[in-house]
């Protein structure tokens, strides 16, 4: 099941609610489309912040964390991790938050890099989809366990798994 946010559904996203706001405010009137307006950014900021818990419903499934086993600082630690992400998305805070945990344990610095408006990076680096992490000339695309992280960091091959 693939875990990640295709960036034209992204996009359709930023450009459907104002144009629904503005329809709706030819159509009635100003205030009507405002309201339209607001409910759509609010709809947004809570459909992120439950995602976690509507995920199975919504046919994502779980987006439930597997931890790492024994994390290692061994030398072969990428020093740049480049996390490629959009808003408006549901699974890149999830992978924010998992990567910023790893960092705690082994030695890296990550460089987010948000593509909503950046077409030029999108199109540059072929992206189709976020959430995207790039560590040591291997890319991880869509939602990834703390396990699938690690290893990807690491660079134990296990990352093949959840490589798309």
């Amino acid at each position: 099941m693939r875990q990640s946010c295709s960036l034209w559904a992204v996009w359709s996203t930023w450009l459907g609610v104002p144009l629904l706001g503005l329809v709706a405010a030819f159509y009635w009137n100003r205030w009507v489309g405002l309201l339209v307006l607001a409910a759509g950014a609010a709809g947004q900021v809570l459909y992120i912040r439950w995602f976690p818990r509507m995920s199975g419903w919504l046919g994502y499934g779980s987006v439930s964390d597997v931890p790492a086993g024994p994390l290692e600082r061994a030398g072969g630690t990428p020093r740049r991790v480049t996390f490629y992400s959009a808003s408006l998305c549901p699974f890149c805070p999830l992978l924010r938050g998992r990567l910023l945990e790893l960092q705690r344990h082994l030695e890296f610095e990550i460089e987010e890099i948000d593509v909503t408006f950046r077409p030029e990076t999108v199109r540059a680096k072929g992206l189709r989809s976020v959430p995207v992490v790039e560590a040591g000339g291997r890319r991880l695309v869509g939602n990834a366990t703390s396990e699938h992280l690690a290893a990807l960091l690491q660079g134990s091959g296990r990352e093949d798994a959840a490589r798309r």
